[in-house]
């Protein structure tokens, strides 16, 4: 006489682990290598969830005792990812710093030798700095792959020299990780770029110190950098 197959069921804790990596590694990869938007990513985790949830139904159907670590770790991942999305991408930063005000623009030697240091590096005179904070170049944010932004950044030079980034009026969508680099040309390549810090606050003013040796004839553009999506936020040509 034969007796019937009994099946053997995973280990709640093996079907647990095989539903968050089911769910997050694909996840990971939609948001950072095929999304090119905050909103195109977005449009991809959902739809990638609604396939997992149609794929884990399948599966508790044949199998009814992985219902409740294979959902329970379901829902427990789609709650972390609202949370941890919220948090770092539609929660607004806000700064108010002191930034530095120009008195006035640079005349057009000055900004020609404070936008490259190493111009007239052997001219006294032409190496002669202000008595006081002047307006080097400017240009405004404009929201970029998707993203919105306003604001207006301005590099303004010291009476010693060192030059510095300020946003001022500055409002733009916030970002997870998000970069602030000085890049040639209209800032669809960061390649090349001058790093100057993480973004302090998505809204707010604030600045940015310039390294003593960066050449912003060349390096002229502002983008704001989100690494994770590798994807600009904005960006503002300085003129």
């Amino acid at each position: 006489m034969s007796t019937p197959e009994t099946r053997t069921s995973p280990h709640p804790l093996l079907v647990a682990i095989a539903v968050a990596a089911l769910i997050g590694v694909p996840m990971l990869i939609l948001q950072r290598y095929v999304a090119s938007t905050r909103g195109a990513a977005i449009a991809l985790v959902l739809v990638w969830f609604a396939l997992v949830a149609v794929g884990l139904l399948v599966l508790v159907r044949r199998n009814p005792g992985l219902r409740v670590p294979a959902f329970g770790t379901f829902v427990a991942v789609l709650a972390g990812t609202i949370a941890i999305g919220y948090w770092t991408g539609f929660r607004d930063r806000e700064v108010d710093e002191e930034v530095i005000t120009a008195a006035r623009a640079a005349a057009p030697e000055e900004r020609k030798r404070a936008l490259d240091p190493a111009t007239g590096s052997g001219d006294t005179e032409a190496r002669a700095t202000p008595s006081g904070p002047v307006e080097l170049v400017r240009g405004g944010f404009a929201g970029a792959d998707g993203h919105a932004g306003s604001g207006t950044a301005t590099v303004v030079e010291q009476p010693d020299g060192s030059r510095v980034l300020t946003f001022t009026e500055f409002d733009v969508d916030p970002g997870a990780e998000v970069e602030v680099y000085l890049v040639p040309g209209d800032g669809t390549d960061v390649s090349d770029r001058v790093e100057l810090g993480d973004l302090k606050g998505n809204v707010g003013d604030q600045q940015y110190e310039i390294p003593g040796a960066a050449d912003l004839g060349r390096y002229s553009t502002v983008v704001l950098w989100c690494t994770p999506f590798t994807v600009r936020i904005a960006v503002a040509e300085l003129a």
